[in-house]
């Protein structure tokens, strides 16, 4: 059931599925996108967790604040929402923009971390790129985007073999506010949280799509490097969203992982 919270001056809109009192896993999603892109790994780790998913400040059913927002931020979003659900301690997965949040938190709030699990991610945006796709949004609105967004996403046989969940992607596109999207842009732009990679202390997955060209392989291979003990694992055949394109090798690779690190 879909829910909403006060949360660092917005509502958040999330959901809480799973058996009370077993350990959370929050599921953090990536630009343009909203929780609804997690429902495969929902439906499986719900099972045996408490699966918190959650829209990011101005995307789904979340509230819009105007402005450039930071990372940190955002990190404080996630924080506040922790609060607010009186969760001491949780894992954290997040893909591409969630898991740039995931680093951050990692970074700035380990202590509220059992694992960390970062899909299809970097740590380092190019800032020129990044400011031309702001300008374009700007100028264009969010609709025109959405095409160029969703085939980022996947790879061409997805596209064509799985119409449905291509409507849902664009949907979710749509679903962007305009004010959103430019806000976790510029926190994408300006991020600098590469240098603190080696502060995460907590067990940290990270999971890279094989045919990614968005965040290929050896910026996933960089931050498994710099992160102490991380593992790395890539699936093929899948680009910038594993999760939906090989959502049950996604979900073997996470539910291992987090039960090994639930233990006790």
């Amino acid at each position: 059931m879909l829910r909403t919270a006060e949360t660092n001056g917005i509502q958040t809109r999330y959901s809480l599925t799973g058996p009370a009192g077993a350990p959370v896993v929050v599921l953090s999603h990536g630009l343009a996108a909203d929780l609804s892109m997690w429902q495969p790994q929902i439906d499986v780790l719900s099972r045996s967790f408490n699966v918190l998913a959650y829209d990011i400040r101005g995307h789904g059913g979340s509230g819009t604040t105007p402005g450039e927002y930071t990372l940190e931020l955002l990190a404080q979003d996630v924080l506040a929402l922790l609060d607010t659900l009186d969760i001491d301690k949780a894992h954290y997965v997040g893909l591409s923009l969630g898991g740039m949040i995931g680093q951050q938190f990692g970074a700035a709030h380990g202590e509220r971390l059992a694992s960390l699990a970062l899909c299809a991610t970097t740590s380092d945006a190019p800032k020129a790129s990044w400011q031309a796709r702001i300008v374009e949004a700007r100028e264009t609105g969010i609709p025109p985007l959405v095409e160029a967004t969703v085939d980022r996403w996947v790879t061409p046989a997805f596209r064509q073999s799985q119409p449905e969940l291509m409507a849902q992607m664009r949907a979710m596109v749509l679903g962007t506010s305009l004010d959103g999207y430019l806000g976790c842009a510029a926190a994408i732009r300006d991020m600098t949280i590469a240098a603190g990679l080696g502060r995460i202390a907590v067990p940290t997955l990270v999971i890279a799509g094989a045919a990614d060209t968005s965040t290929p392989l050896p910026v996933l291979e960089r931050i498994a490097s710099s992160i102490p003990g991380a593992e790395l694992q890539i699936v093929p055949d899948a680009a910038h969203m594993p999760t939906m394109e090989s959502p049950e090798l996604c979900n073997t690779l996470l539910e291992r992982f987090l039960l090994a690190h639930s233990r006790g």
